[in-house]
């Protein structure tokens, strides 16, 4: 079975119209793989704070709704662990990002998925390092897959 890390850009394309995001159509298909089985969706808990932030400053009549939706769907949540510590820290003096965004990557490494992000200025910089996608690039694994 496939495993992906959900970053929060992927995540809100589930609750958020269509006309605002691009490759949305991926996200949702990518939802429906988890939800029949076909694949693992796993995020740093993290995840729960980055998208209840933008939905509290960009939908506030909604966040409530959109956020509790996205946290019934039960998403398996991974927390900070010395080896995902010590890895994003690497990658922000090798590659000059955030912990927030290497702790995605990190969780991937961690539980050998691959990091599915629609962050195209991320996965620029941290292509290289390998487990990383970008969500327009994705290639879903169909039912007879597994």
């Amino acid at each position: 079975m496939e495993r992906y890390v959900i970053d929060a850009s992927v995540i809100l394309k589930w609750v958020l119209g269509e006309e605002q995001e691009t490759d949305q159509s991926i996200a949702l298909k990518l939802l429906d793989t988890w939800a029949a089985g076909i694949t693992e969706l796993v995020a740093p808990s993290l995840w729960q704070y980055e998208v209840g932030n933008f939905l509290g400053r960009e939908l506030q009549d909604e966040a409530i709704e959109k956020m509790t939706l996205l946290l019934d769907l039960g998403i398996q949540s991974v927390d900070l662990g010395n080896t995902i510590i010590e890895r994003c820290f690497a990658w922000m003096e090798q590659h000059a990002v955030t912990f927030y965004d290497a702790s995605y990557l990190a969780v991937a490494f961690e539980i050998k998925g691959t990091l599915v992000t629609a962050d195209e200025k991320f996965c620029r910089k941290m292509g290289s390092v390998g487990r990383i996608c970008l969500l327009r690039d994705l290639h879903l694994p169909q039912a007879g897959d597994q």
